[in-house]
């Protein structure tokens, strides 16, 4: 990192919060016109998408010109996601790991619910019943109840997982359900509960969505409606990072550190410069989320992995401790390491990305994850 530059941002985030917006937009202008390299590739990019996102909240002239620079970087959507699935290994291992969890909680029934908080396009839940097809497991009678707000993904969702269970020969019944959890009422919840199979929930990079409101939190009241249904087991995959702070400052400094150690790992990849420009392209969006919109228009409230299993346990949850990780692979930057309540992607020792786990019962145990996929993360 450099000192001189890093501490130009942090000084414009000072100054906005003291409310002298002008020094501010000097002191980004100073940042892009004497400090930044924009001939030296990606070797600055980290620096441009943050000063990006910092110039769209003071509404900077410097903007359009920092624009204009990212836009050689910037690839389809559908294709940054792609890259990373294919090459990151926080994203690449993430839904696969929180599927093996699941499965030890999903197979082996006659008939089973999966309440899926953000159900997006379905691709991990099909990812899902192949996996449990593979081994042997697939329950007769699946029924998913899809929590959704985008209409077009929802249908997705429905479409994918039903050519899955016509090819694999299983009985699906598709509930979509198009809200935000916390448009859901009272009906909603007693129609939850009106399944009688054993029940699992999961929200994959879904839940640091749910916002909270002066009346109360709102993901602590979404756990308590959850432990009332008594579901067998709750798994959230969710990246660990302190971005839910009311704090510019405290939010800066986080999204600064936790996307620094992403571009790292990114930067070690044996790829090429211009797919690793396209991936940290890939992360813009969610900076920009975290420091330049207002307070309540931010969606991207991510939490440290110790506040989602805090939370769970607050809500009558156990967070499981066994894991059955059989032994992760020592090689490659990131490693997985079980925890007391979350399997972590970590990178060092620290956890980008969380699969939390928690159980109705005590005690909580999630069961055994493959050696061969572990053996995937090197």
């Amino acid at each position: 990192m450099d000192v001189r530059k890093y501490a130009t941002l942090a000084a414009v985030v000072d100054e906005t919060l003291a409310g002298r917006t002008e020094n501010a937009r000097m002191l980004l202008s100073d940042l892009v016109d004497r400090q930044l390299n924009a001939g030296a590739g990606s070797e600055d990019l980290q620096y441009y998408i943050f000063a990006s996102a910092l110039s769209r909240r003071l509404a900077s002239e410097k903007s359009a010109e920092i624009n204009l620079y990212l836009r050689q970087f910037q690839t389809p959507q559908i294709s940054l996601f792609n890259l990373l699935a294919r090459h990151l290994p926080t994203v690449r291992m993430a839904g696969p790991l929180a599927n093996e969890v699941l499965a030890g909680f999903v197979g082996a029934h006659d008939e089973v619910t999966l309440l899926d908080v953000g159900i997006g396009s379905g691709r991990q839940e099909v990812g899902l019943l192949y996996l449990l097809a593979m081994q042997r497991r697939l329950p007769r009678k699946l029924n998913v109840i899809a929590i959704e707000p985008d209409a077009g993904s929802l249908r997705q969702a429905g479409a994918s997982l039903a050519d899955a269970a016509r090819t694999l020969g299983m009985e699906l019944h598709f509930h979509p359900v198009h809200k935000v959890v916390e448009e859901l009422d009272d009906a909603d919840w007693r129609f939850f509960a009106s399944f009688a199979a054993p029940m699992v929930v999961l929200g994959a990079f879904a839940v640091h969505h749910v916002r909270s409101s002066a009346r109360g939190n709102a993901r602590d009241v979404l756990f308590r409606r959850l432990r009332a249904l008594e579901p067998d087991a709750v798994v959230l995959c969710e990246p660990s990072s302190n971005h839910d702070s009311p704090c510019l400052r405290e939010r800066f400094a986080a999204a600064w550190h936790h996307f620094g150690l992403t571009f790292r790992i990114i930067d070690g990849l044996q790829i090429g410069g211009a797919e690793k420009s396209a991936m940290k392209m890939f992360f813009a969006r969610e900076i920009e989320d975290i420091l330049a919109n207002a307070e309540e228009a931010r969606c991207e409230r991510h939490e440290p992995v110790d506040a989602w299993v805090r939370r769970l346990r607050e809500a009558g949850f156990s967070p499981c401790t066994d894991f059955g990780l059989v032994g992760a692979p020592s090689s490659g930057p990131v490693r997985v390491a079980a925890r007391d309540g979350y399997l972590g992607l970590d990178y060092g020792d620290e956890t980008l990305v969380a699969i939390v786990c928690a159980t109705s019962a005590a005690p909580a145990r999630a069961g055994r994850i493959s050696p061969r996929l572990l053996q995937q993360v090197a």
